[in-house]
């Protein structure tokens, strides 16, 4: 019975997984022909993409403190990203979806990372860019949470916590770099590195945070789902 269910969620998990990659390429294509309807696609898509990530979760037994910590974990990080901080790249979504991710595994990791642009971005504005932040944060969510479990060096954490700025910095520079529709070297440099500032600080930030908060941070959210 165990292997059952093991088994169904893990084939949603990649079915989930698949479905976004298939989104973000066709809002590719979309953003490619015809920039303007790639809100419109967006539209529609989102909405699917964040019920299926429910779909692939309700898979698994996931306890009543594992709803509660990672929906705190998600109203926390939706809140500090309305925080206008006057200094670009400080944030703190990449560390607590990366936090979600160590605490409770790869889908509550990705779940958690998608969540967070779909309901903040009601206030800070819904776009074509929502599935790229979904999809960057999700995965990066998933990431950590294939890290669950494992003992990590501060150093390791520090190196991690940078390396995700600048991962999803890529991801959401390539979206940018569709969506101008100037394919060539030129243009993809300048758009890699009118980020690269930003998504450094933002992975030093996370880098901070992740070693002045280990191992309390994730013994705290471990008691909060009873593994403590």
């Amino acid at each position: 019975m165990k292997n059952a269910i093991k088994n169904n969620a893990a084939l949603r998990a990649w079915i989930l997984v698949i479905s976004f990659l298939v989104a973000v390429s066709l809002l590719c294509l979309t953003c490619f022909f015809k920039a303007s309807l790639a809100f419109a696609f967006a539209a529609a898509a989102i909405p699917c993409l964040a019920a299926l990530s429910v779909w692939a979760w309700e898979a698994k037994k996931i306890s009543a403190r594992s709803v509660a910590l990672l929906s705190s974990l998600v109203a926390l990080s939706c809140a500090l990203r309305l925080v206008r901080i006057p200094v670009e790249g400080i944030e703190f979504t990449n560390f607590l979806v990366i936090l979600a991710g160590l605490s409770m595994g790869p889908s509550e990791g990705f779940l958690a990372g998608a969540l967070v642009p779909l309901v903040s971005n009601f206030y800070l504005g819904q776009g074509s860019w929502t599935a790229w932040q979904m999809l960057a944060w999700g995965l990066l969510g998933m990431a950590a949470g294939l890290l669950r479990n494992k003992k990590a060096k501060r150093w390791v954490l520090a190196l991690g916590g940078l390396f995700s700025g600048w991962a999803y910095g890529f991801l959401l520079n390539i979206y940018y770099f569709i969506y101008l529709r100037q394919f060539d070297w030129k243009m993809f440099g300048f758009v890699i590195a009118q980020g690269f500032l930003g998504d450094t600080l933002s992975g030093v930030c996370t880098a901070v945070l992740l070693v002045i908060s280990w191992p309390w941070a994730l013994k705290l959210c471990k008691r909060a789902i009873g593994e403590g």
